[in-house]
């Protein structure tokens, strides 16, 4: 069972929608969170109302640090343009995916991001289970 975390800042906008989008995608035995290095204390508005648009909802609507993880080395860690903000986390496979915050932009930049995670998910789900790209 592949263990994945999605990272970013303040892990309430992008990291968030990834799991959400992941969760919703791979085998339901896969182990899959989010987690921010400088968790905010709430959760964009915009990113539960993308995810209610396509009939998702968060694990958690409360944004979550490091420390509240439940695996101390992941299969996968996926960044989501943090850089050097983040701290290392012990993974088999790191992942850089330089996404933009829609940071309270339009509707229309949410839609963009969920579009791009989706697809980007899609095909890291395929590899993750042996498909050729």
């Amino acid at each position: 069972m592949p263990s994945l975390l999605f990272v970013c800042v303040h892990n309430a906008c992008r990291s968030q929608i990834a799991e959400a989008i992941c969760k919703n995608l791979a085998p339901k035995d896969w182990k899959i969170e989010s987690a921010g290095s400088n968790p905010s204390s709430q959760v964009d508005p915009k990113a539960i109302k993308i995810l209610k648009r396509h009939r998702l909802t968060m694990t958690s609507i409360k944004p979550k640090g490091f420390s509240d993880l439940s695996v101390e080395k992941w299969d996968y860690v996926v960044g989501m343009g943090c850089g050097d903000v983040c701290p290392y986390v012990p993974a088999k496979k790191y992942i850089e995916w330089d996404i933009p915050d829609p940071n309270d932009g339009p509707m229309e930049l949410y839609q963009t991001l969920y579009n791009d995670l989706t697809g980007r998910i899609h095909q890291l789900i395929r590899e993750i289970q042996g498909f050729s790209p």
